[in-house]
């Protein structure tokens, strides 16, 4: 009886020491600093220079690529497509003082006066849309990994008249992430405006 007790005891210690050890670490945001812009500079002027093959090398995450967020006009609603590659970008960068404010798009259906962002220049703050809550499904335990990562340590850039980004600190290095075409996309806006 003491034996199968003391068994039973070492049992429960050497599981809980297993469940603890699954336990992942709580991820940590990195703060707005100077390395971090200077990396976001420096994406901008690769963009600017239609440089993709050292925008894919540097910035695209060889094994888990980026989310790309469109439009599903047959379905209106957020489509969410993994890629490796950045095969085009748009050239026109406007500025490359950052600044760290949050700004809006409007589709403004009724009034061309009011089309398009609140603010001129590029941008960087946390992300308030949240596109993968729902991707998360059917994936690998590194493919949540990386997408709760996504999720919770991102920032928004927009450069605009531009491109909307997310990038994202992952083992030491920065990563282009998410790539938002929907929150341009006035389609949405016009069907809902009639």
């Amino acid at each position: 009886m003491i034996k199968n007790l003391i068994l039973i005891l070492i049992i429960l210690f050497f599981s809980s020491c297993a469940v603890n050890q699954n336990r992942l670490e709580p991820i940590k945001k990195e703060p707005i600093n100077e390395d971090l812009l200077s990396h976001i500079r420096y994406i901008l002027y690769l963009m600017q220079t239609n440089d993709l093959k050292n925008l894919n090398e540097i910035y695209i995450n060889k094994n888990y690529g980026y989310f790309e967020v469109n439009l599903n006009e047959l379905e209106n609603k957020p489509q969410i497509v993994k890629k490796y590659q950045i095969d085009e970008i748009d050239t026109y960068i406007e500025s490359f003082d950052i600044q760290n404010i949050e700004v809006s798009f409007n589709c403004s259906p009724y009034n061309d006066a009011f089309y398009g962002w609140n603010k001129d220049g590029v941008f960087i703050f946390e992300p308030k849309t949240n596109y993968l809550d729902n991707f998360l499904n059917d994936k690998t335990k590194e493919e949540k990994e990386f997408t709760q990562k996504v999720k919770n340590i991102s920032y928004e850039v927009i450069a605009t008249n531009n491109t909307i980004f997310y990038i994202t600190k992952i083992d030491k290095k920065y990563y282009i992430t998410l790539i938002d075409n929907l929150k341009t996309n006035c389609s949405n806006a016009l069907i809902q405006a009639f």
